[in-house]
């Protein structure tokens, strides 16, 4: 059974060569920085979205609904993640909407659609957060390409919504495999559930209710 990994502890430097140069990090850090100055002071968490590319405006409404239904099927149980978090896209008109915490997550590669031709297995990491100065950064990246590779033959006989609503699931569990360790401040992988360092296809896109990707209580 195909498995990946989900590693975090990657410094700057280490994260910029992984995307063979790109300076994703700076812009993000300059958002972070401008958003905590204007949406200080409010309770809740805003999750804010980018995708490079730009991907189809229909699959945002499918992936926040997703993540929140992953979020009320206590995926993270055990560990407090704001089940009522404001997902928005960062091309969103914000004025006036506070934030008591934010966390940036960057779509990278092409995530409404899947390849056409067979290819190796991915290497290397579906989802990884920075590493600074010892402190897990409130910056969640998400590798759409090696997810797509990754889960292409479990999809195969699906029709092309059915497709595409497994990958957004399979960003939902990345996405809050990493808001844990950014929650617990915690380099630390389950044996069992959503925390494992290593997940399958058909783990990635079950749903919430798969007793199989329940944490482990403590």
């Amino acid at each position: 059974m195909s498995v990946l990994c989900f590693p975090h502890r990657q410094s700057r430097k280490s994260i910029l060569e992984s995307m063979h140069g790109t300076t994703l990090l700076l812009p993000l850090l300059m958002v972070w920085t401008w958003a905590v100055a204007l949406y200080a002071q409010q309770s809740g968490t805003g999750i804010v979205f980018y995708a490079q590319p730009q991907v189809s405006e229909d699959i945002w409404p499918s992936l926040f609904q997703i993540v929140h239904a992953d979020l009320a099927g206590e995926l993270s149980n055990g560990v407090a993640l704001d089940k009522d978090a404001i997902l928005v896209r960062g091309s969103d008109n914000l004025t006036g909407v506070t934030f008591s915490s934010i966390i940036s997550v960057k779509l990278l590669g092409h995530c409404d659609v899947f390849p056409q031709t067979d290819h190796p297995e991915p290497r290397g990491p579906l989802g990884w957060v920075p590493l600074v100065s010892g402190k897990i950064q409130p910056y969640i990246f998400i590798d759409c390409t090696r997810l797509a590779q990754l889960l292409r033959p479990a999809v195969a006989g699906l029709k092309k919504e059915d497709r595409r609503y497994a990958m957004m699931q399979a960003i939902a569990h990345v996405l809050i495999h990493e808001w844990i360790h950014i929650a617990t401040q915690s380099d630390a992988h389950g044996r069992r559930g959503i925390m494992q360092a290593y997940l399958s296809a058909n783990q990635l896109i079950a749903g919430p209710e798969n007793g199989d990707l329940q944490m482990a209580k403590r």
